[in-house]
């Protein structure tokens, strides 16, 4: 219940936002965002549970549905009136019903096994990115099976999720999408860029190197990453010469 009362009073921190903001919320948060908003209603998630808040009086948002969706939620991610929800172990699909509440589409487990990974999912209504993650010490990254992918899935068929690529990574985090190209932050690593044309051979075509990387935003030719000491800017206008423009400290 307190998550929930968190959830709320963040809910305070977006009702400045304008119908057209709330819809393009994706657009200019990370991947690994936790909350949104969609038209009239807010979502958020905790650990284990996605919570509903309907926001038309906007000075009394009121939670209208809590569902549990797992364990280990990491991220949440909304397209097209679908909600793509990241965890540790799988990739949840949920579709906006027109009372604004999510209905599960389903749920694609990323491992046979009894297994779990960090990292988050983003879409472009057509296919999901996933980067997987094992490398952590401790937490449940922490395996001693090793596992650090570039997952795309096709998710056309948002019931039926088909896995079309898997690319090794060295230590992935968040990801952004702008068009055909992606982003994939490859923690202390740097930022790799991949032209995503054909989305079962991705190719990678920029390895921006030496330094930690967290989460990124791509819009409008400009890259924001972020990591634990520093927000860096890029201009990507050119994919092909990507310029270092400034940072910030954190």
């Amino acid at each position: 219940m307190n998550k929930i009362l968190s959830l709320l009073c963040f809910s305070f921190l977006l009702m400045q936002c304008t119908v057209e903001d709330a819809v393009s919320e994706n657009a200019v948060s990370g991947s690994y965002a936790t909350l949104l908003v969609v038209n009239d209603y807010m979502y958020g998630v905790n650990d284990e549970e996605l919570a509903t808040f309907d926001l038309k009086n906007d000075k009394d948002p009121i939670l209208i549905d809590v569902q549990n969706v797992g364990f280990g939620i990491e991220n949440i991610y909304h397209i097209d009136g679908i909600l793509f929800i990241g965890s540790v172990s799988a990739l949840h699909i949920y579709e906006i019903q027109s009372n604004g509440i999510p209905v599960s589409s389903s749920t694609t487990n990323y491992f046979e096994a009894d297994m779990t990974s960090c990292d988050p999912v983003i879409s472009d209504g057509q296919f999901a990115y996933v980067t997987l993650s094992t490398s952590a010490a401790v937490g449940p990254c922490g395996r001693w099976e090793q596992i650090n992918e570039l997952r795309i899935y096709n998710v056309e068929d948002v019931n039926n999720p088909v896995l079309v690529s898997t690319s090794v990574m060295e230590f992935p985090k968040g990801l952004a999408i702008d068009g055909d190209y992606l982003f994939v932050c490859e923690g202390n690593s740097g930022l790799k860029v991949f032209n995503i044309l054909d989305r079962e051979n991705p190719t990678e075509i920029e390895f921006i190197e030496g330094f930690e990387t967290f989460d990124v935003i791509a819009r409008d030719g400009l890259l924001m990453v972020t990591n634990s000491t520093e927000i860096r800017q890029y201009d990507y206008m050119d994919i092909n010469n990507i310029i270092y423009l400034s940072s910030i400290d954190l």
